[in-house]
């Protein structure tokens, strides 16, 4: 390994570079050029840690940030992540990744460049954004890692913290607006009824309510069988998780609601509970358009964004809003986790724990304690 100057004329001057030639852990000439000689001396320090170590990437052979990325989308769609979670991580990429870092080459990273690049996510996104594209990043490097296609994961030591005040919360309607959906969902017909009933009132998620269909609807028992849901591009498969996988209780009211559209409709077994015109599921923007949207506009749930009337909350508010419905009402934990399909109870207190707090304060707790105590002594 030795550094060497260079020297040369371009047009009328005189310009010098420092050239550190190695051979790597093949036996393979390298080089790479240099402005100053410390930096050149500096890299000869690196290069001879890493080939110590047996993990030293040439700069040549280096991929870059987007690439990397890439090969991470590569290995989720190999793993059989579902496409709206691949899509999503796609979606992040490149338009949040790619544009700031993307070009750089993995061996030219430094601990400065990435603290750099988490402070440009801070200063463009949303404190949550930014943490999203940032712990995507680190994920990518971590692939990186493991596949030996860098040195040192300069990315490990650096976080990114935002304040509690930041992290999202979860969006409800209040119960005087859960109750106007309703009354308007009856004034609109069967198939408005059932919806509102089903998805304010028992937690669906909008895929699982799309790949509903009439075989787990059972009337007799008075329950809906959650087993296949259908993704934002109509393709039928099982549940987002083993969890999700669930029968739940129907109100007296859901009851009612469905029997009557499933005696309009005539179905059979395997056709889906809300169709599109053909046949086949609805899409989401069918969904909302021909079932949500006249809901809110005629229970009134509306507001004016930038000189449009929208719905007030987003139709996935509804499951939110049921999993408060029973916590409010009593639910254990386990039991909203069980319901809601949640994969662990530590999901259900993530998403809602601050409700489960407000139900059960230690004071009301230890108030219970005494009073249970005292009413059943001897």
């Amino acid at each position: 390994m030795s550094i060497r100057k260079r020297t040369w004329v371009s047009g009328d001057h005189t310009k010098t570079a420092w050239v550190l030639v190695y051979s790597d852990g093949n036996g393979k000439r390298k080089q790479e050029t240099f402005s100053t000689k410390r930096e050149a001396e500096r890299r000869w320090i690196e290069v001879s840690g890493e080939l110590h170590r047996g993990s030293h990437v040439s700069l040549a052979g280096s991929i870059t940030v987007s690439q990397a990325g890439e090969l991470w989308i590569d290995r989720a769609i190999s793993e059989g992540l579902e496409r709206s979670t691949y899509e999503e991580y796609r979606r992040v990429l490149r338009q949040h990744i790619v544009p700031r870092i993307g070009s750089l080459k993995l061996a030219k990273l430094t601990r400065a460049l990435v603290e750099e690049f988490r402070d440009q996510l801070l200063r463009d996104l949303s404190p949550y954004s930014a943490a999203r594209a940032f712990s995507y990043f680190k994920i990518i490097m971590n692939l990186a890692d493991h596949k030996d296609l860098i040195s040192i994961n300069v990315a490990e030591k650096v976080k990114l913290e935002t304040s509690k005040r930041h992290r999202h919360r979860q969006e409800f309607f209040k119960m005087d607006e859960v109750n106007s959906a309703l009354t308007a969902s009856t004034i609109l017909g069967p198939k408005h009824r059932a919806f509102a009933h089903l998805f304010w009132l028992h937690g669906l998620r909008s895929s699982e309510g799309r790949g509903l269909t009439w075989e787990g609807v059972n009337l007799e028992k008075r329950t809906v069988t959650i087993s296949q849901r259908a993704d934002r591009w109509l393709n039928i498969g099982p549940p987002k998780s083993v969890s999700s996988f669930r029968t739940i209780p129907l109100t007296p009211s859901c009851h009612k609601a469905v029997a009557v559209l499933k005696a309009k409709a005539n179905p059979s077994s395997d056709d889906f509970v809300f169709p599109d015109r053909q046949g086949r599921p609805m899409t989401y923007f069918q969904r909302i358009s021909q079932l949500y949207d006249p809901i809110m506009f005629e229970a009134g749930l509306t507001k004016v964004v930038e000189g449009a009337t929208k719905h007030l909350r987003s139709l996935h508010a509804t499951r939110h809003t049921t999993a408060s419905i029973w916590i409010e009402m009593g639910f254990s934990a386990k039991r909203v986790q069980k319901l809601m399909g949640h994969s662990s109870i530590q999901v259900t207190f993530d998403l809602y724990g601050h409700l489960i707090d407000l139900k059960e304060s230690a004071a009301d707790m230890m108030r219970a304690v005494d009073d249970w105590v005292l009413k059943n002594r001897p």
